[in-house]
């Protein structure tokens, strides 16, 4: 079949790779314009299309692929563009919501791969939720685009657990390539005309919405369980963070007690050579790893080497 690929970040990156190594064409890549980053600012593809140029994929390479970067996805001469193309079907991952006067254009439709069981975890932030929520297991759900955010009708859903300690990037990871083996086993459905769609059951949705840097303040009322699994989740983005004498501190890593010490939630109960524990709700989070606001990475024993920290200090 001949595809136009649409995407933006790492996540995607398995599945172009297994299309541009298969036996279907790209003929086309649709991805974001390039951004400034950095102290320089200076301007830096998106992931898809650094691999694509890597890949010679770019139209400066052999295969003269159109990489096509709109700003403005309803604009006529993109979407002029993307019929010339004349592709059998376009997928989608990790991008933005196409217009339906986009996602019609192809004769098969346009697929997307989202990293949920759907209709569980509709929107932006699948992976994040999964952990979030303490789910031990998600998967992926490749379906047809329609007019709904993650709404469609699904062609197939491949699941996978979630380990116990797994944060959301390591988790990614998995799905990313979990999604490239479903979405070659649902365009191989297609192309033969064995594919069965079939309709999401709207009353078992579950939102998943952008993550937001306010969500990453801890709460120490809650229980040490729910703190870990926003531990996980808020990796790399917002992080989960809390403030220590006026001070914020990122919590990189931390682990769940069971015990109590009795304390005021937020206030930290003991002090050990490698860590401490912090009350929580009937539990204790134990600090492993941490970042002092303006440094790296560091374990809670180098943490506490360049500061004193004593049991009856507080987490504000």
């Amino acid at each position: 079949m001949n595809i136009v690929f649409m995407g933006s970040a790492e996540f995607g990156i398995p599945a172009l790779e297994k299309l541009y190594t298969g036996k279907h064409k790209i003929v086309g890549i649709v991805s974001i314009p390039a951004r400034q980053k950095g102290r320089g600012l200076m301007p830096v593809d998106s992931p898809v299309v650094h691999y694509a140029r890597k890949k010679n994929l770019g139209n400066l390479g052999s295969l003269k692929v159109p990489i096509l970067l709109p700003e403005n996805l309803k604009s006529e001469e993109f979407i002029g563009a993307l019929k010339k193309l004349e592709a059998d079907i376009f997928i989608v991952v990790a991008f933005r919501i196409l217009p339906e006067s986009i996602f019609k254009i192809p004769p098969l439709g346009t697929v997307n791969i989202h990293a949920s069981l759907l209709p569980k975890y509709r929107g932006p932030a699948p992976i994040q939720r999964a952990i979030e929520a303490g789910e031990k297991e998600t998967g992926i759900t490749i379906f047809r685009i329609d007019k709904g955010i993650d709404t469609g009708n699904v062609i197939l859903k491949r699941s996978l657990s979630i380990g116990n300690e797994e944060t959301s990037p390591q988790l990614s990871d998995r799905l990313a390539q979990l999604g490239a083996d479903s979405l070659m086993e649902a365009l191989s459905a297609l192309e033969n005309g064995t594919a069965t769609l079939s309709e999401q059951d709207a009353s078992q949705a579950i939102g998943a919405p952008k993550l937001s840097k306010a969500e990453g303040t801890i709460n120490w009322n809650r229980p040490a369980r729910e703190l870990f699994n926003m531990v996980r989740a808020f990796k790399p983005f917002p992080g989960a963070y809390a403030f220590l004498e006026k001070n914020r501190l990122n919590i990189e890593w931390a682990l769940p007690l069971d015990a109590s010490g009795n304390d005021v939630p937020g206030v930290i109960c003991s002090v050990a050579a490698d860590n401490f524990d912090v009350q929580c709700l009937n539990s204790l989070l134990r600090i492993v790893e941490v970042k002092p606001e303006g440094k790296k990475n560091m374990s809670a024993k180098a943490f506490m080497l360049g500061r004193k920290i004593s049991a009856g200090m507080r987490f504000q």
